[in-house]
């Protein structure tokens, strides 16, 4: 509000710019302005008949002339500034076809001071802001509902650098950008205004001129919910939602201890009997019943912030802080985390496209996530530092490609040509981070025409099996947490293109079922035996003997010992180094007849003797020993 002294003109240029909606300071000329001992209200608002400022302390209008297409002003005389409200009359034809007029009382944007803290502008421009200090980027920017002068309404903010004007459109104002035009908060490139009315369930977005003459339509890149795709407007919403999983939460930090993790692409995981994608709440249901019978303790949903394309599954990311309108609302989000939970299923979101600790923790918070994907060891370690908690969430900061790379490389050799494999893979294994160091079998390795895992196996049909079963058994029983991408626990050729579907029905042959049951046992054995857990130890036998390789892999006093024999030919009477006398039994075989294998597997109990256990190491296989009691 003007002091009594100030000086009030309308510019005529100034006007104008309001009119063509290209004022950076709507502010200056619009609203209550006091004049000496008069007051000027200026009002735009095109498409009416009539503007007055009603008085609302007496109910008192002044109705005000229109000197400009949609601009309206009046002077009042000898007052001082009071509180006001504008009316607009509109002639409009009612549904029996009469000439009617309707009224319209509102608050004026335009007579309301900043609605964000100038403090924080000024900490922000001067690049002083630290989520570690309190500074939340909602707190600023976006959408926010509050109160200001004792009036709820609706905050909006955007940072436009090299913008001439900003507004913000929707269905609540016609998408007209002249309507609301934003404030530029001096010496910033940050625009704001507070519109007095809790507007809800309307899209929006934010209409930009450039100095150039170009003029762009901006979603809100800090919106919580958007218009279902293909469309892309940012939503007006609320929500909220009462989650059931107190008890998983409490445990969290316990089951974190080794992670089991099945990756999925929810565009592509299963599809509807009408070949439709699932939405958050059906997915639910089937990833739920699928990850609990093969035994994983994670899922890692590949990116599902609100993206662009398709085609760049979920990694183009374009509002960072809401779930994708693809599948659903943010509440049926919600939900499907707690149908996981319930399950005693965690939910880790690949969230690599994202830089910004606030937004992770807001997901985290939120959405009642139990980790995040990332792919900065430097964020990860800030974002461990920020959280008062962060022992309970799962932050993986990389994956251990070089030690699953260098695994697989060797599979994909023919085996007569396959050299030590110990030499192979080197100390990878040995120097994996014991917090969150991950074997994973990710989308990256079966995605861009690279085929699934069964296609970079050599030999024949049979070969291809047998060779596929002792690689996933070597990701199972290496040191490390797990990741597996979806699908691959069927053994189906062809990799992934983010478009078409899981092929389910690949499990109609033997071949395919074996491998699905076969890793759903590993998965079973990873769980049971301690010795497995992620940060075990693990011990390679001193060398190879030919095309077979040795380890074991320690928990205080349960030890497992882990056989591998890359070659077509079976080994007979192959020695076995235990540490310990005693009986001996394999747990666990890849060449079983239940996984496929051609059944040559150890059966009952063997003795050790002088420290070697006599064994067979069936070709093509992978083998599990421990002691009996």
């Amino acid at each position: 509000m003007s002091n009594n002294n100030q000086i009030f003109a309308i510019n005529r240029d100034e006007v104008m710019a309001i009119v063509e909606a290209r004022h950076d300071n709507p502010h200056h000329i619009l609203g209550m302005h006091q004049c000496l001992k008069d007051l000027y209200v200026n009002v735009f608002a095109p498409d009416v008949a009539q503007v007055f400022v009603v008085d609302i302390a007496n109910g008192d209008e002044y109705e005000t002339e229109e000197i400009v297409s949609g601009f309206y002003t009046v002077k009042i005389s000898g007052r001082k500034p009071f509180d006001y409200e504008i009316k607009t009359v509109c002639t409009t034809f009612d549904e029996a076809g009469d000439l009617v007029e309707r009224a319209r009382v509102f608050k004026d944007p335009y007579a309301f001071p900043y609605s964000v803290d100038p403090a924080k502008v000024v900490d922000i421009i001067s690049g002083r802001t630290s989520f570690a200090d309190g500074f939340k980027v909602k707190d600023i920017f976006g959408v926010r509902y509050i109160t200001l002068n004792g009036v709820s309404g609706t905050s909006f903010c955007m940072e436009v650098k090299g913008a001439r004007r900003v507004s913000v459109v929707g269905d609540f104002n016609n998408w007209d950008a002249s309507v609301h035009q934003l404030r530029k908060i001096d010496y910033t490139d940050i625009f704001e205004l507070f519109i007095p009315e809790v507007i809800k369930d309307s899209k929006y977005k934010f209409s930009v001129l450039f100095y150039d003459g170009r003029e762009e339509l901006w979603a809100d890149p800090y919106a919580i919910c958007y218009e279902k795709a293909p469309g892309n407007a940012s939503m007006l919403t609320e929500f909220s939602y009462e989650y059931h999983d107190d008890e998983f939460v409490k445990a969290r930090k316990k089951n974190k201890e080794s992670l089991n993790i099945y990756e999925i692409h929810m565009s592509t995981f299963m599809r509807n009997e009408d070949g439709s994608v699932p939405g958050y709440a059906e997915f639910a249901g089937l990833a739920c019943d699928h990850v609990a019978d093969m035994g994983y303790n994670y899922v890692e949903l590949m990116p599902v912030m609100e993206y662009r394309e398709g085609d760049t599954w979920g990694y183009d990311t374009t509002g960072m802080f809401a779930p994708s309108s693809r599948f659903g609302t943010p509440v049926d989000f919600m939900r499907m985390i707690d149908v996981f939970h319930k399950k005693n299923i965690g939910v880790i979101l690949d969230m690599v496209p994202v830089s910004d600790i606030d937004c992770i923790c807001y997901w985290l918070e939120t959405y009642h996530l139990d980790g995040v994907r990332l792919n900065d060891k430097n964020l990860a370690a800030k974002l461990k530092e920020s959280l008062k908690n962060s022992d309970s969430y799962v932050i993986i900061d990389s994956l251990e490609s070089e030690l699953v790379d260098r695994v697989v490389s060797y599979m994909a050799v023919p085996p007569v040509h396959r050299g030590s494999f110990t030499e192979c893979i080197g100390d990878c294994t040995c120097n994996m981070k014991e917090d969150t160091g991950i074997i994973a079998l990710s989308h990256d390795d079966v995605a861009f025409d690279k085929g699934s895992f069964i296609d970079k196996l050599p030999g024949g049909y049979e070969d291809k099996y047998a060779d596929l079963r002792v690689l996933y058994g070597l990701a199972m029983t290496l040191k490390g947490h797990k990741l597996f991408f979806m699908g691959q626990e069927l053994g189906a050729f062809g990799g992934f293109d983010g478009v078409n579907p899981v092929d389910w029905s690949v499990l109609e042959f033997d071949a395919n079922t074996y491998i699905q049951k076969y890793v759903r046992e590993l998965n079973k054995l990873y769980a049971s035996e301690s010795a497995l857990k992620a940060d075990s130890d693990i011990v390679f036998a001193d060398k190879d003997e030919g095309r077979t390789a040795v380890f074991a892999r320690t928990c205080g006093a349960d030890r497992l010992y882990v056989a591998c024999n890359f070659d077509t030919k079976d080994v007979k009477n192959f020695g076995l180094r235990v540490d310990k006398a005693g009986s001996y039994k394999e747990i666990f075989s890849s060449d079983n007849v239940k996984f496929g294998g051609e059944g040559n597997n150890n059966k009952g109990t063997k003795k050790a003797a002088d420290g070697v256990v006599t064994v067979t190491l069936p070709a093509l296989s992978i083998s599990v020993f421990k002691a009996v009691k």
